[in-house]
């Protein structure tokens, strides 16, 4: 099922051709990283904030057709692909890139972070337990961390390829438990998770779609689209978060559900001489590093 985009868009040439190789220049002055999603001028605001309802609601008796208008199409997601514009703060920075996505179940993931000129700023792939971070402009390599790790060091939210796969297109991020369904008037619907968060249901339009989430790890908030995927997804940090705040908002483009992604996709060809880089290098040398000096 093809939502946005055409047989020959821009992402199903690149996935397959593009996304499987990298391509290597001598290595910049600096930290690339920080010159390019730390940026001074953001890209439009933000979307509205959700007022998620905060009313216990009434028990619903049978929510199947509204779960399924909402969350039909979340059962058999497969893979997305998608064009992201990510933008927010995070730990107190300002973080700004184009990215270039495909994600695939169960756990698979591509991310390459587009450069204004010449080669990408990084790319992230892992079919698995197998999980590459090359960032070319610096020639340099991370192995063996998961991707979730990897994407807290590099922009301050730690969220699995899974996660961020059912999120995009729509889904909470766990299954909803069809047992504990609450009615908030004739707008809004909430609806337990079987982690123990709560999938917020609103009707727009006239049809029942995911609105937000909440839960331990992540707030989500959808906005959305002619279908069931989202336009934008805002992400921040949960009420009573330990860990340094985020907020980032997610704009997609291009978006295309349940396609086929070939398996190159989620590897990277390194080079021979490429230096390794640990975890703690990355994040600090990434956006969230502190330079107050301090």
């Amino acid at each position: 099922m093809t939502l946005v985009g055409t047989p020959g868009s821009r992402l199903r040439r690149l996935l397959p051709m593009r996304l499987a190789r990298a391509v290597i220049t001598p290595r910049a002055t600096g930290t690339v990283i920080v010159a390019i999603l730390l940026t001074a001028v953001a890209a439009g605001c933000a979307p509205r904030r959700v007022a998620l309802p905060t009313a216990t609601g009434t028990p619903v008796a049978d929510a199947t057709s509204i779960l399924a208008e909402a969350l039909g199409h979340c059962a058999g997601l497969r893979t997305l692909t998608a064009e992201i514009g990510l933008s927010g703060r995070a730990a107190g920075q300002r973080i700004r890139v184009r990215l270039i996505a495909g994600l695939a179940a169960p756990d698979r993931i591509r991310l390459e972070a587009m450069a204004p000129l010449g080669p990408p700023v990084f790319i992230l792939a892992s079919a698995g337990e197998d999980t590459t971070l090359l960032l070319p402009r610096d020639d340099r390599v991370l192995r063996g961390e998961p991707p979730a790790a990897i994407l807290e060091a590099l922009a301050g939210i730690r969220v699995t390829a899974a996660a961020l796969r059912r999120l995009l297109a729509g889904c909470p991020v766990e299954e909803v438990d069809a047992r504990d369904v609450r009615a908030i008037g004739e707008e809004w619907v909430l609806a337990r998770t079987r982690d123990g968060g709560t999938a917020y249901l609103r009707r727009v339009n006239g049809r029942w779609r995911l609105a937000g989430v909440r839960g331990a790890a992540l707030d989500g908030e959808l906005d959305p689209g002619a279908h069931a995927q989202p336009v934008a997804v805002r992400l921040s940090s949960p009420q009573g978060s330990t860990g340094p705040p985020f907020d980032l908002t997610l704009r997609l483009s291009q978006v295309e559900i349940d396609t086929d992604v070939p398996d190159e996709a989620f590897t990277v060809r390194v080079p021979a001489d490429a230096a390794a880089i640990s975890l703690d290098e990355l994040r600090q040398s990434g956006p969230l590093r502190d330079r107050s000096g301090s």
